[in-house]
């Protein structure tokens, strides 16, 4: 399955990106990350109900895209950390780690 996370925002307004394909990650990380997946039903949410009512919000706000690719599905989900549902929050938490890692090590 390909990964493609980035968020920018936040009290830091970091600059975070997340790319892999599960194929080629270790291969308890891809477990997690399948599992943190099939868990929060991400291919199953719908892109209104992601989306913010009103303009604006809080200043530390997070914002997200997640684009999923598996075989023939796909999804793409653009969000906050405040409209995200809280059964996508431990993936977030687990992708954000992870672009973290990534950027430190400069890949």
């Amino acid at each position: 399955m390909r990964i493609d996370f980035e968020s920018s925002g936040g009290l830091a307004n970091l600059q975070l990106g997340y790319h892999a394909d599960t194929d080629n990650l270790p291969p308890q990380q891809a477990e997690k990350l399948v599992e943190l997946i099939q868990s929060s039903s991400v291919f199953e949410l719908q892109q209104s109900v992601l989306t913010p009512k009103a303009a604006g919000g809080p200043p530390d706000v997070l914002s997200c895209r997640l684009t999923l690719s598996d075989g023939s599905k796909q999804k793409t989900l653009s969000f906050n950390d405040v409209t995200a549902p809280p059964s996508l929050q431990p993936l977030l938490a687990l992708l954000r780690k992870l672009a973290l890692e990534q950027k430190l090590k400069g890949t």
